[in-house]
């Protein structure tokens, strides 16, 4: 193919890049490099397209947080098949790719967990909720902890009962009087009463609460979990971007010196 006809590939190519016809633009690069693979426009052209980047300045204007894909197998033809005043070029352009694509994933990863993020704290509200529905409503009208009410509960109504047998036992007449005969019969039941009341309607309670409470420190830890990846990974991204922006910098210097002296 004539200096003329790559020429007007390249403008075709060039052309279509810009409208976004990635794939048209293709297929003009690659028409070049069928007559001659070293091409090193062809080269640079096929690679714009096959990431869908109007131009070199886009690659480095693209927003990280949207998507960003290339073609590894072009990267290695490109390189296998480049000059070798070209190749570490292209090598570069290789590595730039990759780290763009590994900024995306990454940003992507840590979408996901922030996602993740949201569900279990979500998941951890609706089950602190669910909790309430088993606290006690108090002579206020106010709901507490079953724990808060059985424990005193227990205690009293224990008291009540070790009173009532203490009388019983300890009185010699207490079978001749009626008053403290009843007395102990009134702690004695009443303590029991009690007692038997927590452990039927309230303890109950408490188990649930204790089992909502053992799952929402499972769901706390693997909360710290995922919080812990989400920083580390957008340490990374954030590291990996400075690194993308000084050597985009650098090799977009390089890039407009290369394609200067080409033309």
């Amino acid at each position: 193919m004539s200096d003329i006809k790559n020429h007007q590939m390249y403008e075709t190519g060039g052309t279509l890049l810009s409208n976004g016809e990635f794939h048209a633009a293709a297929d003009a690069f690659k028409s070049v490099l069928e007559n001659d693979p070293h091409d090193f426009f062809a080269l640079r052209g096929l690679l714009l397209a096959s990431a869908h980047l109007a131009d070199m300045e886009e690659l480095f204007r693209e927003d990280n947080r949207k998507g960003f894909a290339y073609n590894a197998n072009l990267i290695n033809d490109a390189i296998r098949n480049s000059s070798e005043e070209d190749r570490e070029y292209f090598k570069e352009f290789g590595r730039i790719f990759s780290d763009k694509k590994r900024l995306y994933d990454l940003n992507n990863e840590i979408k996901s967990l922030k996602d993740d993020k949201k569900k279990l704290e979500a998941k951890i509200t609706l089950h602190n909720e669910e909790r309430t529905f088993y606290y006690v409503m108090n002579r206020r009208g106010r709901k507490k902890d079953p724990k808060a009410t059985f424990i005193p509960l227990v205690i009293v109504g224990g008291y009540m009962i070790l009173s009532g047998l203490f009388w019983f036992i300890m009185e010699s007449g207490l079978d001749n009087d009626w008053l403290l005969q009843g007395l102990g019969w009134f702690c004695l039941i009443l303590g029991i009463i009690l007692v038997g009341c927590s452990f039927i309607f309230i303890f109950p309670k408490i188990l649930e609460v204790k089992d909502i409470d053992k799952y929402c420190n499972e769901l706390k830890t693997e909360l710290m979990q995922v919080e812990t990846k989400i920083k580390g990974l957008e340490y990374e991204a954030d590291n990996l971007s400075d690194h993308i922006r000084t050597s985009s910098s650098i090799f977009l210097s390089k890039d407009r010196l290369k394609t200067s002296s080409k033309s």
